[in-house]
């Protein structure tokens, strides 16, 4: 019997000795993602400020979507019209579907109406800005003669605004822009006028408006698309004809031609003439350069499928009109026209750039380049050469300033590059200047769409001006427009979205804490360890520590371990621990403690 109570005895002290011998590994530490952030994946609209989207815009106009509006709208034959009371069903039909694609391709952005007794179809793409701005209008005629499918007059007018409409929808823009179909036009312009009167009487300012009428037949010695303006101040007519030739020549065939109303002597024959009645100046009519070539005019042969038809040229013209109003509105408060542009040049060839020219101001021109040579010249509107510059050595690493020239006179200036060297040269090409589109003596650049007072005024005093506001799409009045607790200009700064209260929520620094936690801590949503002191905000504010300031090397419970040395080790910063002993001292005490518990046992047992 005694010798089964040693062995339970022996038996305890080893179980005992065994809890005493420590573990040296998989300690247990709080696990943090690193300070890598993860933006939100949903897809949201663009907003477009101070950013130039014209080269997009231009791409992403599309031949085969042009060509197959213009089939849409016509392979059923003539949509005449005679009076309000009197026209055929495939008028009444088109006008419904251009309604119904107006809303289609912009998700519903596009709020539509009919106007007038001849029902023509108007959509208006809401801009972003809140208060009176000028707008932009693109628009072509619904109706077609009697017994003609009126593809070319006017099916590729309805599918340039169309089409204009399905690109510009993909972004938010500062001012609005209004797609127009126009009916009762083979008959008087009757359409037009209604919504131009409409226009007025609902005080309406249209920045510029591109009326659309026949583009498929072009001059076959001269491949280009006519943009007639109303002869007189170059700012009313001519700068808007200048710009979508800029975009052309830019981006794509150079087949746009500026012609002035006293030089085309069918001005008054389509829509645009009817603004121009009521007083809309800078509307301009695009027109094929091929008319006197046109013979399927009014006739039957005027279907889409004509194998005459030039869709590449026409679709070239709506790129350049969709361009010159995205570049219109690449305008931001502050800051001239600036573009960087990157590009290879082959011995012997090439790159030109050109810009519309509005009045008084400074071209500055920069570049470096590596391995060739770089001529550059710099051409007035009347293509004269102002100044050139020739280098066969420029440093790869630093921009030199190339030239800074001073102009005033308007019109449609080239910048051009050449490589006149025997080697392949890289280039990064940079040009400036303002513009003053408005002929109001005051720079683009100082001025927006909207007075520039607003840019001063901070209504709920949240350091973000009203103008910004308005542009950013919060409440001027409020500094949290979305009511998560978190303002405005705190969201802005770190990141967040100002209209979408479920990011409070939201841990966008992957920390453990939420974003309105961070707020309310005081650290950054967009880093897991904002004092950089290797201890993680989530650990910091369980321990009480300050995630603000550098820490790591305290000892606030004056156990001789610093707080980074207790976030290693796993333990409480505020608890005072053992001092730990090496693990063959700790091995060996505990041995020692084994040894004499069963020495005693045995002892005991002699003894009794």
């Amino acid at each position: 019997m005694k010798r089964f109570e040693v062995l339970v005895v022996v038996t305890i002290s080893l179980l005992v000795i065994s809890s005493l011998i420590p573990t040296f590994t998989n300690q247990t530490n709080l696990t943090i993602q690193q300070n890598v952030i993860t933006k939100n994946s949903e897809t949201q609209i663009e907003r477009v400020y101070g950013v130039d989207k014209s080269q997009e815009i231009f791409n992403y106009i599309s031949k085969a979507s042009f060509t197959n509006y213009v089939r849409k709208l016509t392979e059923n034959g003539s949509r005449w019209i005679q009076a309000p009371e009197l026209a055929s069903n495939r008028n009444t039909e088109a006008r419904e579907w251009i309604a119904d694609e107006l809303a289609s391709v912009s998700n519903g952005r596009i709020e539509v109406e009919f106007i007038g007794n001849y029902k023509s179809v108007v959509g208006r793409l809401p801009g972003y800005l809140p208060i009176k701005a000028p707008v932009f209008l693109v628009g072509g005629h619904y109706d077609s003669v009697l017994g003609s499918p009126g593809a070319n007059d006017d099916g590729t007018g309805v599918a340039t605004m169309l089409e204009i409409a399905r690109v510009m929808s993909r972004y938010e823009w500062p001012l609005d822009i209004y797609f127009g179909a126009w009916n009762a036009e083979e008959i008087g312009l009757y359409g037009s006028k209604e919504v131009a009167q409409q226009f007025v009487q609902r005080d309406i300012d249209i920045l510029v408006h591109y009326n659309v009428d026949m583009l498929l037949v072009p001059d076959p010695f001269d491949l280009s698309v006519l943009m007639v303006y109303q002869a007189g101040p170059y700012h009313i007519g001519r700068y808007w004809a200048d710009l979508p030739s800029m975009m052309s020549k830019n981006y794509g065939q150079d087949i746009i031609q500026p012609v002035s109303s006293t030089d085309f002597p069918a001005w008054q024959r389509s829509d645009h003439y009817s603004f121009i009645e009521y007083g809309y100046g800078s509307s301009l009519f695009a027109h094929e350069s091929g008319a006197e070539y046109d013979i399927w005019y009014h006739s039957s042969g005027d279907s889409w499928d004509n194998p005459a038809y030039d869709y590449e040229i026409a679709t070239q013209a709506v790129r350049a009109i969709g361009a010159s109003i995205a570049f219109t509105m690449s305008r931001a408060y502050g800051e001239v026209v600036n573009r960087q542009k990157t590009f290879d040049l082959i011995p012997g060839h090439v790159k030109d750039f050109n810009m519309v020219i509005t009045g008084p101001t400074i071209v500055n021109v920069s570049c470096r380049w590596y391995s060739g040579g770089a001529t550059f010249s710099f051409y007035n509107a009347e293509g004269n050469l102002i100044d050139s510059f020739i280098s066969d050595n420029a440093s790869p690493w630093e921009s030199q300033r190339i030239f800074q020239i001073p102009v005033s006179n308007e019109g449609l200036y080239l910048l051009r590059v050449f490589n006149h060297r025997g080697t392949t040269a890289g280039y990064e090409l940079s040009y400036e200047y303002d513009t003053d589109i408005d002929n109001n003596d005051v720079p683009d650049s100082q001025e927006f769409w909207i007075d520039k007072a607003y840019f001063m005024i901070d209504t709920d005093l949240d350091t973000i001006s009203d103008a910004e506001e308005m542009i950013i799409g919060t409440s001027w009045e409020s500094v949290d427009t979305d009511s998560d607790l978190m303002p405005d200009n705190y969201e802005i700064d770190n990141q967040l979205n100002p209209l979408d209260p479920s990011d409070a929520l939201q841990d966008l620094d992957g920390d453990s804490l939420t974003n309105l936690q961070e707020y309310q801590f005081g650290s950054s949503p967009l880093l897991v360890d904002t004092d950089s002191d290797a201890l993680p905000d989530p650990w910091e504010y369980q321990y009480g520590l300050n995630p603000l300031v550098d820490d790591s090397l305290e000892d606030p419970d004056n156990d001789g371990f610093t707080n980074i040395e207790e976030y290693q080790r796993g333990t409480n910063p505020k608890v005072a621990d053992i001092a730990p002993v090496t693990p063959i001292i700790a091995y060996a005490w505990q041995i020692g403690v084994g040894i004499t518990m069963i020495t005693g046992v045995i002892v005991w047992y002699r003894r009794h």
